[in-house]
């Protein structure tokens, strides 16, 4: 984003990772990448889309003057919240009214534009399990170690996760893993292969292969796009808004 453009989040407590509100000043393209949560998207012409968990990049349109505004949901809570088994929502960008009535999704566009959370999306609790191996594997836990720490097996595990979450533990941990390096490349300049190593990849070689396939792009372009050095390829852009 440029100058003329605002992007700002809010910490969240429970199901809601945090609240973010964007203006857009300028047309603008803008690459998302995989983070694990599930977003409700709200747009100031009442458009309203959810997005679900993906290990695919995209670059979406943003057109001059939009105002967009967001709920996003933690990975662990996603099947809690939307009501749907994780696995169904999963690369999912459909209009809201994919899953509810639309007499229900406008009035839960109209609560997230206001930043209260949807009657219609209120959460079940859950499953501990799940919460606890999300964090765990969130902060570079080994998935042996996270399965024998909640006394199940690997198989399990991933049934649990295609159930609530909607990516595997193996996805998962490429995400945090990924994730990790997207916050270092933010806050600070980095050797890339420090960064590599820190982040928890075997190598450069091992992070450039992986940010190819969750940014689609290589981890020195990515970091150049985040601080606006350059822009994103607009090539099969999306527009939603």
């Amino acid at each position: 984003m440029n100058e003329t453009d605002a992007y700002r989040e809010w910490a969240a407590s429970g199901a809601v990772r945090c609240w973010w509100a964007q203006r857009a000043g300028d047309d603008h393209l803008q690459r998302v990448v995989p983070d694990a949560a599930a977003d409700v998207i709200v747009s100031s012409t009442g458009a309203a889309y959810l997005v679900g968990p993906t290990l695919r990049p995209a670059v979406h349109l943003v057109p001059r003057g939009s105002q967009l505004r967001g709920l996003r949901v933690r990975t662990s809570a996603v099947a809690a919240v939307l009501g749907l088994p994780g696995h169904e929502v999963r690369d999912a960008v459909v209009p809201l009214t994919a899953l509810l009535p639309d007499a229900a999704a406008r009035s839960a566009a109209e609560s997230v534009w206001r930043g209260e959370f949807p009657d219609a999306l209120r959460p079940t609790p859950g499953d501990g399990r799940v919460r606890y191996a999300v964090r765990r594997i969130w902060s570079g836990v080994a998935l042996d170690d996270v399965t024998a720490e909640i006394a199940v097996t690997g198989r399990q595990l991933r049934r649990l996760f295609t159930e609530h979450v909607g990516l595997g533990p193996k996805a998962l941990q490429r995400v945090a893993r990924f994730q990790r390096f997207v916050r270092s490349a933010d806050a600070r300049p980095v050797p890339l292969a420090a960064a590599a190593i820190a982040a928890g990849y075997a190598d450069q070689a091992h992070l450039t292969r992986e940010t190819r396939e969750l940014a689609g792009v290589t981890p020195s372009v990515l970091v150049r796009e985040r601080r606006g050095l350059v822009v994103p390829d607009g090539e099969g852009a999306l527009a939603l808004f």
